[in-house]
Parts: C-alpha cells; structure tokens; sequence
C-alpha cells in the first residue's frame, strides 16, 4: 500500500515530484503530510480563525456535532491518482497519522456521519477546487496534545465524476502567541540599540500582498517613529515563514514589504526617498518553524536602519 507522507518520508521524495502539480503559494502541513502522488488543487492559511470541528454523528441543525476550536488554522484540498481508492487512502492517513501521536476524535461514512447532512455542513473549498459526493464520503478527526497546545486535523474524503479521490485536510492549531502593540518610542528605542525593530501588527490577507485594515495602529506607529527621526533612513523588509517555496517566499514577502512601503507615504506623507523595501522570505528565521507559535513569530515586517 502506498503510504500517507509525511514530513520526515518527504525529504527523501525530489521536489518535482510532490509538487510539480501544486497551486502556487501551497504545501503540505508538516505534521500531516500527503498521499503519494497526491498534487494541491487548493490551499489557505489564517494566523487566527474559528473552525467547526466534527466530533460526532450529525443529527439535526443546531446539535452539538461540532466542536470550535480556534487557532491558526490550515486549509488543504487534493486531488490523488486516478489508481487510489476511497478506503486505501482513509487507511493510510489512519496509519500515518497514529504513528504521529494522533488519537481518533471521531471517524465516519456516509451514513454514520448523519448521512448527506454532514458532507454539506462541514467546512469545505468551493467547486472545483474540492469536491464531495454526499452520497460517498468519509471523514476522519483526529487531535494531537503536545507541550505548547493541541492540533487538531479534519480529514475528508470523497471522489469526483471521474472517480479520482479528492482530500480536504484542515489543520487547527492552538498554540497561543501574544503579540504586544509596539508604539513608535518602543520602536526608536529598538532601532538605537539594535539597529532593526520586528513587527507583528503588520496583517495581510493569505498569500497576498493586501494590508488589512487592522494594521492601522501599527502603520501609524511606524509613521510617528519615522515622523519623530527625520533624519533616519531604513529599509523595510519582509519575512515569511517556511510554508512553500523560496522562491514563491522571497516574491511574497517583498511585494508585502513594498506594500508597507507605500502605506507609509500614500496615507501618512513619510518620503519615499527616506524608504527602501526587500523580502527575505524565510531565509532569516528567529523561531523554529515546526510549531505555529514559531511560524507567527517568522512571519513579521521589519524596520532595519541603513
């Protein structure tokens, strides 16, 4: 049978073949891998979100058949060869995930999951980029307890009209991670001993370049701090975490970078010769990157002083 892979069998596999296939900007979650030969069709990542996990049959609207969890949570949708089976791949992803300290909050098939009720209340891609049959179906929930929180996986599997078997994976993790608001004498002070300042209030929509309102403090921080040293030229650089390419990092992280860039001289008049922009992708990490306490800390703007 062909193995579920995960992180440490995927070193071993050429990067061509995971993922010649895969939608721009995607991976693999590390602590669950994929299915051999398996490419991503689609794929999310929130800092912070709620997700509806399924833990029991479900039975009427309303009921108690999902639990919320909230974290960072991971979206993933695949399509697998047209050679695997419903409950070939059910099994291995079974297997792999026991082998990784995974427990079996609720598991489930058509029927036993509340019959078509569940393939449409869970959360799911849109057409084309996951399909179900709610009519052949099955799920998986399974949670892993480790020193820094717990993970939770929602694993579902149907096929599509050309019998190939589709896979959503949604990882939620709940490690918590406090970001404190950094004002602009923090920020000064930060630069005059360090020479560089890390920011965490700078938010983007996923895999995007798009400042999201709820950065506005901070932009109107790193305004003040520059307002306040006329003299200081910098370079604002962006970092990312390990999720994807280096490549695909490098681009995403200077075009967000750049974007930060041009909020401070568009809304708040900062001159633009005072201000340069670079992306370093995941290249310069301060955290490890197996965890999402550590992922949240890598991705971050920086103020670096020239």
């Amino acid at each position: 049978m062909k193995k579920v892979l995960l992180a440490a069998c995927m070193a071993v596999m050429s990067a061509g073949t995971l993922l010649a296939q895969d939608v721009e900007g995607s991976s693999d979650h590390p602590l669950i891998g994929r299915f051999e030969g398996a490419a991503i069709t689609a794929y999310e990542r929130r800092d912070f979100d709620e997700y509806l996990f399924p833990v029991a049959e479900l039975r009427s609207a309303g009921d108690d058949s999902f639990q919320p969890i909230e974290g960072a949570k991971t979206s993933i949708a695949y399509i697998l060869p047209s050679a695997a089976s419903l409950v070939e791949v059910e099994r291995n992803y079974e297997m792999a995930l026991g082998e990784a300290g995974f427990e079996t909050v609720f598991q489930c098939a058509d029927g036993t999951c509340g019959g078509t009720a569940l393939a449409y209340e869970i959360e799911q891609f849109p057409l084309p980029r996951m399909i179900v049959d709610p009519f052949n179906y099955r799920y998986l929930g399974v949670k892993q307890t480790g020193e820094t929180g717990e993970v939770y996986a929602a694993i579902l599997f149907s096929v599509d009209n050309d019998d190939r078997v589709r896979v959503q994976v949604t990882v939620v993790e709940t490690d918590e991670i406090a970001f404190k608001m950094v004002d602009a004498a923090a920020m000064e002070a930060d630069v005059l001993e360090t020479g560089r300042v890390a920011l965490y209030g700078i938010q983007f929509d996923t895999d995007e370049a798009t400042i999201r309102p709820d950065s506005a403090d901070t932009l109107a921080e790193m305004a003040a701090f520059l307002s306040a040293n006329p003299d200081l030229a910098v370079v604002i650089v962006g970092h990312t975490d390990n999720q994807g390419s280096m490549e695909y990092n490098l681009g995403l992280s200077n075009r967000r970078a750049e974007a930060v860039r041009n909020a401070l001289v568009s809304d708040y008049g900062i001159s633009a010769d005072r201000m340069s922009h670079a992306g370093a992708g995941f290249l310069a990490p301060v955290a490890t990157n197996t965890t999402a306490a550590g992922r949240a800390l890598n991705r971050r703007v920086e103020i670096i002083a020239r």
